[in-house]
Order: structure tokens, then sequence, then C-alpha cells
């Protein structure tokens, strides 16, 4: 009698209810606060601005080391630029993955959804004139098998993930799982974006068992999130 009256209420739930995005954001917020309070220490380097982030990471975690910087959704490379200039050892090498023609899905946010081929910047990707950087353009899941095949890590991995969707930032690293070996870093460009950047680490996380450390956070309320995986 229960499981039926259980199954009625389920389905009277399921007809009535809307799906709501917003519904779900709000549902979901308070993982966010409970994932601060735990991984967030008092010591944690939080800044304003996301290049204060970066300068913070190759000032005083990676140093004079060469790296091997791997960054998923480039637009128009503000964020590789910025990171072959603080880094400018010359066995870095760097690596940009995109489209370039915008979002492949709807970007499904409190605000709003953010339509499909948002970001699109005409197929083109951005010139920076630096011999230790390549593009890779298409879809995710049409370029990193190929790429990671041929892949072989030489130094220090930075992980920059900016492709906002869960979907694309789940692939992302579950591919990358063999390359993310304890001391890699991953830095999440859009963390605080609830269903998506971070749900697909927690989601990561609990299939693989991985533990991290925070490095830092910057920008309003956990928008910025670098950790390094243990």
């Amino acid at each position: 009698m229960r499981d039926s009256l259980r199954t009625t209420v389920k389905a009277a739930i399921a007809k009535t209810m809307p799906d709501s995005t917003r519904l779900d954001v709000l549902y979901n917020l308070p993982k966010i606060e409970t994932w601060r309070r735990r991984h967030v220490t008092r010591d944690c380097p939080s800044f304003a601005e996301r290049t204060q982030l970066y300068d913070h990471l190759q000032s005083k975690v990676i140093q004079d080391i060469p790296i091997d910087y791997l960054e998923f959704g480039v637009y128009r490379g503000e964020s590789i630029r910025y990171w072959t200039q603080i880094n400018a050892h010359p066995e870095s090498r760097f690596a940009g993955f995109d489209t370039f023609e915008g979002l492949p899905e709807n970007w499904r946010k409190f605000s709003g959804d953010m339509d499909q081929n948002t970001f699109d910047c005409g197929g083109a990707a951005p010139d920076l004139q630096d011999d230790r950087v390549r593009f890779v353009k298409g879809l995710f899941q049409d370029t990193l098998d190929e790429f990671l095949g041929s892949f072989v890590p030489r130094s220090q991995l930075v992980l920059h993930n900016d492709s906002d969707l869960y979907s694309s930032t789940l692939y992302v690293l579950t591919r990358c799982h063999d390359l993310l070996q304890p001391g890699s870093i991953v830095i999440f460009d859009e963390f605080s974006s609830v269903l998506n950047e971070f749900s697909a680490l927690r989601d990561y996380c609990s299939a693989y068992r991985r533990a991290y450390d925070v490095l830092g956070v910057a920008s309003s309320y956990l928008t910025r999130v670098a950790i390094r995986f243990q």
C-alpha cells in the first residue's frame, strides 16, 4: 500500500511541478555553499580577478618549470594568451580546444538559457604568434581522442576548463582522467554554475574516487576555482 501511495505521489508531482532551470538551480545552490565550507579554508587565497589567480598559480605553485597547458573553451584567447605571457618557458606547450563557432548546446543558467552558438568567433582561432601554441578546432567529443592518442605529458599539467556546459566539462574530465595524475592543476572558469561545471566535477570525482585541494578562488562567489588533484 505504501509503495502504491508513493508511486501515486511521485506521478502527481511529476505531472504538476514545472521542469524549471531556475528551480533546479535554487535546489542545488546549497550544495555549492556546503562545498565552500568544506574546501575553501581560511588560508585559501582569494582574488578579485582571475588573472590574479593565474599569477598566484604561476609564481607560488608552478614557479620556474615548464607546463603542458590544455584549455577547453578558448573563445577569443584571453586566458591562453595570458598564460603564454606569465609562463615564458621555452619548453612549455599550449593547446586550445574549441569549435570557435559558439556553444554546442544551450547553457542552462538561473538567469535563463544562453543560446546555442553564443561565443561564435566565425570559426576563426585567435592568432597568438607563439610557436608553443596550437589550436584544435572542433567539438571536444570529435577531437580529443585523436589528440590524446599522440600526446605525452612532459611537465606540469595545467588544465583550464572554460567550456561552461556540464556535458563538455564532464567529457573533458573523464577523457583526461589518465592525464590527471596527482599534482595536476585544473582551473574552472564558471565553477559557480551549479548545474554545469560544479556538478561535472562532483560527478567525476564521485565516479573516479578522486580527491583534490583548492589552490585559490577568484571573482564573485566561486566563479573561478583552481584545484590540484591528490
